[in-house]
């Protein structure tokens, strides 16, 4: 190819002076220049910055080394004591007390009377279990009125509003909420109603118990659990088969959560849990649709929990 003549002429350039000056990375000839490079790597700053880098990434390996070895430590000490073969009857034992949970006095100030709205239709089994699983620790009052838009209540209900009202905790002193109770025609969304200015609603009867679990006896919190990311997708299960509209659906539904019961006898070992109560309510509401699909071990649970709480 030809040459061209330069196009610019040399311009000399008044660099300022409150800047530091930098070696050219580009040189003439074999392109990018590796000693100025080097020469930057080189510099105090540099080493002094990459030591100190260095140190802080030691610093982190040495503290997440601490926080395993907690964690391990908490682990161990929160197993219960193995049985040995003198004594067999340590094993029933060490279950009952690892199951055993912290009881602590209800804080009243997380009480406050409230509206739930149901259909009678869609019964919330739910307030019956947990008014009569605490019926030592708090006294969960409900009193029945019949809204306009349900001409006559079916026996089914009636029989659940003789029991829900019919009996009373043994204590006087016992922390209270009042419930009160109106059969509704508001399908399977149960609500719940805390404010009836404000009115915003907490729909379903899955997570009424859940905010009751909250505010209730700290024993039958599930959040203080190991296993609430477990419960929290079973409630949510529930949920889902009582407001699934269509047979098939539900059907569906039912076959998740019987495989997240198995053959176990219940959710929550030898003592009722809010899934427990949650699964038997759902199971309740839709027994006419899914009567023959229900499987033994379903069954049992059922059985399990209506014994306990008297369904």
């Amino acid at each position: 190819m030809y040459d061209l003549k330069p196009i610019l002429k040399p311009v000399h350039v008044e660099l300022p002076t409150c800047m530091y000056a930098m070696k050219p990375v580009i040189q003439h000839g074999d392109g990018v220049a590796t000693a100025a490079q080097s020469s930057t790597e080189d510099l105090p700053e540099m080493q002094a910055l990459a030591a100190k880098q260095e140190k802080i990434l030691k610093q982190l390996t040495e503290l997440r080394q601490q926080l395993v070895l907690m964690r391990t430590d908490l682990k161990l000490c929160s197993k219960p004591p193995q049985p040995n073969a003198q004594n067999p009857s340590s094993k029933t034992n060490s279950q009952s007390k690892s199951q055993t949970k912290k009881i602590e006095p209800i804080n009243t100030s997380f009480l406050q009377d409230f509206v739930v709205n149901a259909s009678p239709e869609n019964i919330p089994y739910g307030l019956l279990a947990l008014k009569k699983l605490w019926i030592d620790r708090l006294n969960l009052q409900v009193d029945c009125f019949t809204h306009s838009t349900v001409p006559k209540l079916s026996e089914e209900a009636l029989n659940f509003q003789t029991q829900i009202t019919g009996f009373d905790p043994k204590l006087d002193n016992l922390p209270r909420i009042k419930v009160t109770l109106i059969w509704k025609n508001v399908g399977t969304y149960t609500e719940m109603i805390t404010s009836p200015t404000a009115y915003v609603p907490i729909c379903g009867e899955v997570n009424i118990l859940r905010f009751l679990s909250r505010c209730g006896p700290s024993e039958f919190n599930y959040e203080r659990n190991d296993d609430v990311v477990e419960v929290d997708s079973i409630l949510d299960t529930c949920y889902q088969l009582i407001n699934k509209e269509n047979i098939k659906d539900k059907k569906q539904v039912l076959k998740i959560l019987s495989s997240k019961l198995g053959k176990t006898p219940s959710f929550g070992g030898d003592e009722v849990s809010l899934c427990d109560i949650a699964a038997t309510s759902a199971i309740k509401q839709m027994q006419k649709a899914l009567a023959k699909d229900i499987n033994p071990s379903m069954s049992k649970l059922i059985g399990r929990v209506s014994a306990v709480v008297g369904f």
